[in-house]
């Protein structure tokens, strides 16, 4: 299996923005192209999705009327070569990649707090399950994302984590300010690990977008100027 999450830049410093889920912008989509060669998943196309930061998710399947709106994208160990791999777009929210190896079942989930509250991790999993595929055979990988150190939130946030993470001690906690803060890496683990994957499965990368600006899109860094970075994951495949 084959799985990446992109930068900001491309080799020698070229702006690598992956792009907004309508239009046909052709330095876009050749950039994506150029994203899916360098993860290992050859010329397969991504399951472009109109993110809403919801639960939904999508069956990444031959004919799949794209983008459709949803926040993750599954694609079974059964699907063929011209099935889509599972995409997900982000600028802060943390893009989850989950893997059943021994199947070769795969998804993609875009998780801000929205979808963290509304349960989208442990949704994915329970997909997973429909096939019969089981939780503690999961691998997860969750990407570059804004966490406690810079994500500030009010009340209403960490109630809402709360009641879809478990309990808040995880991943809530008070800035030097007094601002409540939330640590969304730490808010998704919880989730997966009650949905049943073993702790010892899921990976968090070591990178906050908002510290790291200079590497990562951050739509609190940036706003509404911000890029979006991009993850995939699939059937490893040749250039």
């Amino acid at each position: 299996m084959a799985h990446a999450f992109s930068t900001r830049r491309a080799e020698g410093g070229a702006a690598f923005d992956l792009g907004p889920a309508d239009g046909g912008d052709p330095e876009v989509i050749s950039r994506r192209r150029s994203f899916l060669r360098a993860s290992g998943l050859g010329r397969a196309r991504p399951a472009i999705l109109r993110q809403v930061h919801g639960a939904a998710i999508v069956d990444a399947v031959p004919g799949l009327e794209l983008p459709a709106e949803a926040d993750g994208a599954y694609r079974s160990g059964k699907a063929g070569d011209d099935a889509p791999r599972p995409a997900v777009r982000t600028a802060d929210c943390v893009a989850v990649l989950l893997v059943h190896t021994q199947a070769r079942a795969v998804a993609a989930v875009h998780a801000g707090w929205r979808g963290a509250a509304a349960g989208i991790a442990a949704r994915a999993v329970s997909r997973f399950g429909a096939d019969g595929l089981a939780a503690r055979d999961l691998v997860a990988a969750l990407g570059p994302a804004i966490l406690g150190c810079c994500y500030e939130v009010g009340d209403e946030v960490v109630s809402a984590l709360a009641r879809s993470c478990g309990s808040r001690s995880g991943f809530a906690a008070e800035s030097a300010s007094g601002q409540r803060t939330v640590d969304l890496h730490a808010a998704l683990t919880a989730q997966l690990v009650e949905a049943g994957v073993r702790p010892e499965s899921i990976h968090r990368a070591p990178y906050c977008t908002r510290c790291r600006n200079d590497l990562f899109f951050s739509y609190r860094g940036e706003g509404s100027a911000a890029g979006r970075l991009m993850a995939a994951v699939g059937p490893a495949a040749g250039p």
